[in-house]
């Protein structure tokens, strides 16, 4: 058994462990009611299928009955160790060693896996706190692909969740940068939309709201973002795969030989279309972002003219925020740019490339003020377009100072390929 829990020594001690990993908001727990066992034993049945068998005349001495409860926490990107494909499960009475070892039964989806991670790497992982995570020992859980299970052997409960080894999935990102380098976007509320006054670009002679009427607050569920554009590589081995079709062009401006060079394996891919995007971020285990995901990642919960915040980035060649105004004649590395990072340490928010998101275009959808106080909830857009074109967000390397703000937007039709657009993908966290 692990050699954390072999330390396990005060019972009082445990008992504070324990009672702080759930001093968290309900909004970010889910529980399951809690079940009384006694020395006969039985099954627990919980969230998400978790299941826990409690052998017979398994309770610690002086303690006669039992109460098993799960529950199903949100999960960071990272633990200390190793990329969850499951939520975290706490699952109580952490502060009491069993004097048989109970089954634990954890399942598990293979759409969650990190592109390209092999089953066999998954393992499984403990912990006290919920803070500094230990992988079992081999001889204490079993395996079941076909089933899609994991049975943990263990005399202790505490916080649980299956996935595969860091050093793995940093070695892919290493390969790969991108794929599973993502960002964790906690859920809340955030001010969405334009500034009062911001021109929405209709001309005079065009139907439709000119100006928009200011931002409104919405609230969005936790996800993952990729930290970087997506890379020539990463879109090669979608191609490779069978799966993605090759870009409209492999030339940039500058190079001849861009997307088949190695060279520029790790910069941004581009004249690729809406669909080409979609269909790549859904090979990865992913999709588009909406508007709204896309435009938090790259503000924060507040409004900020851009990124990195509200100073005009240098228009000269020293520049370090941004790749725009054609400073460097041509696209960057996806990893270029980190001092101009959004407030949750996404990569090119502004700049570099136009990215595609999956919303369609509609002047009023974005620039209307609700005069309601309804919070709308994860906002996915209109329903269509008018003239059925997909909102772009970000600016490029070629883009002027307004068109990189937080709030700047373009269209294009699905089908449409550019030097200048390329995209980014996002993952919803596991519930």
């Amino acid at each position: 058994m692990l050699e954390i829990l072999k330390k396990i020594l005060v019972f009082s001690a445990l008992l504070a462990l324990f009672t702080a990993c759930f001093e968290e908001s309900e909004e970010h727990r889910h529980k399951k009611t809690g079940e009384d066992f006694d020395n006969k034993g039985g099954v627990y049945k919980g969230v998400d299928g978790i299941t826990v068998h409690i052998e017979e005349n398994s309770l610690p001495e002086g303690i006669d009955v039992v109460t098993i409860s799960a529950y199903s926490l949100d999960t960071p990107a990272f633990t200390n160790v190793s990329k969850p494909v499951t939520n975290i499960y706490s699952i109580s009475p952490a502060a009491v060693q069993f004097t048989k070892n109970l089954t634990v039964v954890i399942s598990y989806k293979e759409t969650e896996f990190p592109n390209l991670l092999d089953e066999l790497d998954l393992k499984p992982y403990f912990s006290m706190d919920r803070q500094t995570f230990e992988v079992f020992d081999e001889s204490s859980y079993e395996l079941d692909v076909e089933n899609n299970l994991f049975k943990i052997s263990t005399p202790f409960l505490g916080n649980f969740h299956i996935g595969f080894p860091k050093e793995k999935v940093k070695q892919e990102d290493a390969n790969q940068a991108g794929i599973a380098e993502m960002v964790l976007i906690p859920a809340g509320e955030f001010e969405y939309g334009a500034p009062e006054g911001t021109p929405t670009g209709l001309s005079e002679e065009e139907d439709g709201m000119k100006q928009s009427e200011g931002t409104n607050t919405v609230y969005l569920s936790s996800y993952y973002i990729d930290k970087y554009e997506v890379s020539n590589s990463q879109y090669k081995l979608c191609q490779d795969a069978g799966v993605c079709t090759e870009p409209y062009d492999v030339t940039s401006i500058m190079y001849q030989n861009y997307y088949n060079n190695s060279t520029y394996a790790g910069f941004p891919i581009i004249w690729v279309s809406y669909n080409q995007a979609a269909t790549f971020c859904q090979w990865a285990g992913k999709k588009l972002p909406t508007e709204a995901q896309w435009e938090r990642a790259a503000r924060g919960k507040t409004m900020r003219t851009y990124p990195w915040g509200d100073q005009d980035p240098a228009d000269n060649i020293e520049a370090t925020q941004v790749n725009y105004s054609a400073l460097f004649g041509d696209v960057t590395s996806v990893m270029w740019g980190e001092d101009g990072v959004s407030p949750n340490g996404v990569y090119n928010m502004a700049g570099n490339v136009a990215e595609w998101t999956d919303t369609w275009h509609n002047i009023d959808s974005y620039y209307h003020k609700r005069t309601d106080d309804v919070v709308v909830q994860d906002p996915i857009g209109p329903a269509d377009s008018p003239t059925q074109e997909k909102v772009i967000r970000g600016g490029s390397w070629v883009s002027l100072k307004d068109e990189i703000t937080t709030y700047a937007r373009d269209k294009a039709f699905p089908n449409y390929r550019y030097y200048n657009l390329g995209f980014r993908c996002v993952q919803p966290v596991s519930q």
